[in-house]
């Protein structure tokens, strides 16, 4: 999944989301390929802080303000079809799950969902 804005722009507005354990983690997930890809690990992570916000429900808002921003995707049509469990697991999964991720997500890509 390619984003809507810079990768730069993305980590600046990922710097909005009110939380210091998201603020430090940032550069260790949020990752891009050169062609603006994101890795879908990096968009599960994301999804994660919009989903709990790790408690904090205004993290848990901007995360998803963010979220909608910088992703094609919005976070409440992925929400509707990504399980949470799934996202938690694999956010932190070495492995490249990108076929797997693109296929789960393929029906709010192509309006199906």
């Amino acid at each position: 999944m390619k984003l809507n804005v810079s990768m730069e722009e993305s980590k600046r507005q990922l710097r909005s989301i009110p939380h210091q354990t998201c603020l430090k983690a940032i550069d260790r997930h949020w990752v891009a390929k050169e062609d603006g890809t994101i890795q879908a690990q990096s968009i599960l992570w994301l999804f994660c802080w919009a989903k709990t916000g790790q408690t904090s429900d205004h993290a848990r808002q901007a995360a998803a303000r963010v979220f909608d921003a910088i992703l094609p995707v919005a976070f409440a049509k992925l929400n509707a079809v990504l399980d949470h469990r799934y996202a938690r697991k694999m956010r932190a999964s070495g492995r490249d799950i990108e076929k797997e991720f693109e296929q789960l997500i393929r029906p709010v890509m192509d309006g199906r969902a």
